[in-house]
């Protein structure tokens, strides 16, 4: 099982074009909702040790890896660094 989770916001360009990447590569993925915990945003944002939404990850049996924000994600799928825009 390869699952990505995207923590976002609905509002949030960068958090919309990682869910329009991965559906369409034919990515399965979730998207999680942070719009209105101020408190759980900060909190993941610090777990996780990245800064700014969205936050990516990959999810499998045993665990769950950051993988960063858009530009990593489309890094990672691409299998090359480049700028994706």
């Amino acid at each position: 099982m390869e699952v990505y989770a995207i923590y976002g916001i609905t509002d949030c360009p960068a958090c919309l074009r990682a869910c329009a990447l991965l559906m369409e590569l034919e990515k399965e993925y979730v998207f999680v909702e942070m719009d209105f915990s101020k408190t759980y945003r900060n909190s993941l944002k610090s777990r996780l040790g990245w800064a700014t939404f969205p936050i990516v990850t990959l999810v499998d049996e045993e665990d769950e890896k950051l993988i960063g924000g858009y530009t990593e994600l489309w890094e990672k799928l691409q299998n090359r660094p480049k700028t994706p825009f």
